[in-house]
């Protein structure tokens, strides 16, 4: 297997990341495109009410967020390539079991290691992009891995609604396995290796103590940013199937307008990089940060189809500006010396409004309303657009071309 280069090294092309990394990220987020938005609807087909299926999609961040650090760190001990073909398969096995479940509670646990295994898959795969690809490239080289999630879920919940709908919600996780199993095998096949440290003090959980501390201001002004940024993105994956279910719309329909989103996404992914690369990341990052919140400040107004299709397509400007804006970010602040560590740490920091997102809209929802759930953390993303323009340094210098 080949062995990773030192960052900047030449020559360089985005073609060499194909196979160990673009392949297997798009078979894992075609995956999740298919079962991720049914998940909410799974639950309440096994019986859950709004608010008990909001905190099983919650789980998914719950279970990232723990392991986000002994992810890092076991990846420092271990390498990258191992800790990545293991967390693929595991996620497989969570996924076959998922369509196999009768009960909530079953359910709930697989959710929770999903998150543990692509919280893994996350964290190696930009480990390997700050070692691998040029600075100057990063913005476009991510922003592609940004696009592929948005394909898949373009495509994934147009697929998996009609799974669902015909055969029944078990079959979109089943197939959601399959792909997982792809992306193992193709990480078996080509992903490079990497080496062991050379002491096994460096992987100790202090290190990851002494590395938080001397990241501090970056993870308080952007890692809070970003954490808005999650929470924005995950409770939108319990909203948006919630409010259209309210509307009494059939899960095909639902699957349609959730890929509408996503296609609209899709459109932004290149050029969106092109700008991180040239204009830098504050560039996209605000005007992603402040039209996701406005469109999830329009779902409490949402009373007809045509008005949840203006509310996602504006949710999906959104976040297609924000198209590996989470991931550039990380692997700019990321040192050379031990990137998977940082992005472990910084992973761990942002999915706290990853996990957060789910358990505020079922938690609102069943005091409030859906609708009220939409509007604070509609807010809370407004605040993150304030944190991001003010406080957030630019780690990416303008390009003059």
């Amino acid at each position: 297997m080949p062995s990773t280069k030192p960052e900047n090294s030449s020559p360089f092309s985005l073609s060499s990341l194909v196979l160990p990394f673009y392949l297997p990220s798009g078979f894992a987020f075609l995956g999740v495109g298919l079962a991720g938005p049914l998940l909410a609807l799974y639950a309440r087909h096994l019986g859950m009410a709004n608010s008990g299926a909001a905190f099983i999609v919650g789980l998914v961040g719950l279970g990232s967020l723990l392991f986000n650090i002994p992810a890092g760190q076991l990846m420092a001990r271990y390498g990258m390539r191992r800790a990545v073909i293991i967390a693929t398969f595991v996620e497989a096995c969570a996924a076959a079991l998922a369509g196999l479940v009768r009960v909530p509670g079953v359910l709930g646990a697989t959710a929770f290691v999903t998150g543990m295994t692509q919280t893994t898959f996350f964290v190696a795969r930009l480990a390997y992009f700050r070692n691998l690809v040029p600075s100057d490239k990063r913005g476009r080289a991510l922003s592609l891995i940004g696009g592929e999630n948005r394909l898949g879920y373009f495509v994934g919940p147009i697929a998996g609604g009609f799974l669902a709908q015909t055969f029944g919600f078990r079959y979109a996780f089943f197939a959601y396995a399959a792909l997982m199993a792809f992306a193992s095998l193709f990480l078996f096949l080509w992903a490079p290796s990497t080496e062991r440290p050379a002491s096994s003090e460096s992987w100790k959980p202090a290190q990851s103590l002494a590395m938080l501390r001397e990241n501090a201001r970056t993870f308080a002004t952007a890692g809070t940013a970003i954490i808005t940024l999650q929470l924005m993105r995950t409770a939108r994956q319990a909203l948006v199937p919630l409010v259209a279910h309210s509307l009494g719309l059939s899960v095909s329909q639902i699957g349609l307008i959730i890929g509408l989103m996503f296609f609209v996404e899709i459109l932004l992914v290149y050029p969106v990089g092109q700008a991180m690369d040239r204009l830098g990341r504050k560039a996209v990052a605000l005007p992603c940060l402040l039209f996701l919140a406005l469109g999830l400040a329009l779902l409490p107004f949402v009373h007809s189809v045509e008005m949840m299709v203006v509310a996602v397509v504006v949710a999906g400007i959104g976040n297609g500006l924000g198209s590996g804006i989470n991931m550039t970010l990380s692997t700019d602040f990321a040192p050379a010396r031990d990137p998977s560590r940082f992005i472990g740490m910084w992973r761990f920091v942002v999915d706290l409004g990853t996990m957060s997102g789910p358990f505020i809209v079922g938690i609102i929802a069943a005091v409030l309303s859906l609708g009220g759930a939409a509007f604070i953390v509609a807010s809370v993303g407004f605040g993150g657009a304030a944190v991001m323009g003010f406080l957030v340094p630019e780690p990416r210098p303008r390009s003059r071309r």
